[in-house]
């Protein structure tokens, strides 16, 4: 049996106003945690990105815009080839950032067309791929998928359902290595009601299969496992897929926003995922989904508020991003947990 303890907390409230975290990534010792602060002022929010040290929580690094706008986000953040790829959305563009590990900024592009939202992202096969919501000249929005070089940021391949009037959008993207294919959940909207749509595409943005589980709302969060199941989650439900894409096993509980369910052998997680709702952390069984162990990671008034974004793990501990909301203050979290295994001796 496994219980979590928590590690350490990054809490920093730059503007005692409204700053805000959304996702993590990891690359080696360090973590990236993506938002916006407020620092310059109530309702002027601007860019912001920490990286953290995995041992001990202390910053090392970060990258703060110098412009402030009405709405400004980062929202996903993805590691590759040495390199950090954040991406946000303002108030009528959306943008790309690259850095290096220390937070120097490489290259930046700033995109009024298509009117983007990039949601979550995510690195697999030699690329970046981006999901989200594109808004439409009629209002509308669509789930949209963008498959983007590291290089030189380039779209190489586009996707978006056919739906005509239906709205759609997307929160949580994964690569599958198992299955070799690019997994998105989010929503569709038919006659007024939304429901969860989850889509398995090739490497290429073709599509393979949609799957449109009778569950109200949107996903989001959704992680791929080793051995090419998925886990998908949306504040009601909690999933688990076959490899085929079929549901396997539904719960109702917790009422988890993220989850994170390795690909490579992790020995904290062993068979299991970790999901994070609303103040909590949990450990679930990998196949009943049952929950092993879960910790509280704020205290006193603050509520942990997840939105959404991905929640990653290294080989010893799980992160996971969250909004500590007390009143009209808001302020960053950024936690990690460690799975241990019970004993009658602990270390």
């Amino acid at each position: 049996m496994l219980y979590l303890e928590v590690v350490w907390i990054h809490a920093p409230s730059p503007s005692g106003y409204r700053d805000a975290a959304f996702s993590v990534c990891v690359s080696g010792d360090v973590v990236y945690g993506v938002g916006f602060d407020e620092l310059l002022g109530y309702g002027r929010q601007r860019y912001r990105i920490e990286a953290i040290a995995s041992v001990s929580g202390r910053p090392v690094a970060r990258w703060v815009d110098e412009k402030s706008f009405p709405v400004a986000a980062l929202l996903s953040c993805a590691t590759y080839g040495g390199r950090v790829y954040a991406f946000g959305t303002a108030h009528s563009f959306w943008t790309v950032l690259v850095f290096d590990r220390y937070l120097n900024l490489v290259a930046r592009v700033d995109l009024e067309r298509p009117r983007f939202t990039p949601f979550s992202a995510v690195a697999g096969d030699g690329y970046i791929y981006v999901a989200g919501a594109e808004v439409m000249p009629t209002g509308s929005t669509v789930l949209r998928v963008l498959k983007l070089s590291p290089d030189d940021l380039t779209v190489v391949d586009s996707y978006a359902p056919n739906l005509g009037p239906v709205d759609s959008g997307a929160y949580a993207v994964d690569y599958s290595r198992a299955l070799k294919q690019v997994v998105v959940g989010g929503f569709d909207r038919v006659d007024g009601v939304s429901r969860w749509r989850i889509e398995y595409l090739t490497p290429n943005l073709k599509p393979i299969k949609v799957l449109r589980p009778d569950v109200r709302g949107s996903v989001t969060g959704l992680s791929a496992g080793a051995d090419g199941a998925t886990y998908a989650v949306g504040r009601i439900r909690v999933v688990r897929l076959s490899r085929d894409g079929e549901v396997e096993r539904l719960v109702s509980s917790p009422p988890a926003v993220k989850v994170y369910a390795a690909q490579d052998y992790v020995p904290s997680l062993g068979a299991n995922v970790a999901v994070a709702a609303t103040d909590e952390v949990y450990v679930l069984d990998g196949k009943s989904l049952s929950v092993v162990d879960g910790t509280r990671i704020t205290r006193g008034p603050q509520v942990a508020s997840m939105m959404v974004g991905s929640m990653v793990a290294d080989s010893e501990k799980i992160y996971v991003a969250a909004t500590a909301v007390a009143g009209f203050s808001w302020g960053w979290i950024v936690a990690a947990l460690r799975p241990k295994r019970r004993g009658i001796f602990r270390r």
